[in-house]
């Protein structure tokens, strides 16, 4: 299962640092791009909703095949199966840095929109907006 990163879970991140790093089960494929516009919010940590349509979202592509890590960070994300409250983990269309187009799953967050709209698509960059 290849997931799209774009907040605390990227590389030297806080949830990286936690869940990933040392752990097995995963790989990074490369850094990616959303082939389609959403609206990065940032509130201490970003979320990503699919409307309005702002901005490219940067991250980073990890095929994942340790079903037990992906349970980690679906529970991390407050992901279930079939609901659509809080974050919920979605198949979209990304492009690596290297040009290939993919699917992964991202977490897009369904609750109230609040903070600050990170105009570039990048967390790690939220200060230049």
């Amino acid at each position: 299962m290849n997931l799209f990163f774009y907040g605390t879970l990227r590389r030297g991140q806080s949830n990286y640092q936690r869940l990933l790093d040392g752990s097995e089960g995963f790989e990074f494929v490369g850094s990616a791009v959303t082939i389609n516009k959403y609206t990065m919010f940032s509130s201490g940590i970003p979320f990503v909703h699919k409307q309005p349509e702002t901005s490219f979202i940067k991250g980073e592509v990890f095929m994942v095949w340790d079903n037990k890590l992906v349970k980690s960070l679906d529970a991390l994300e407050g992901h279930r199966d079939g609901e659509r409250h809080g974050y919920h983990r979605e198949q979209t269309p990304v492009r690596l840095d290297n040009g290939v187009n993919m699917l992964a799953w991202l977490y897009f967050f369904y609750g109230v929109p609040h903070g600050t709209i990170v105009q570039s698509g990048d967390w790690l960059n939220k200060n230049n907006k």
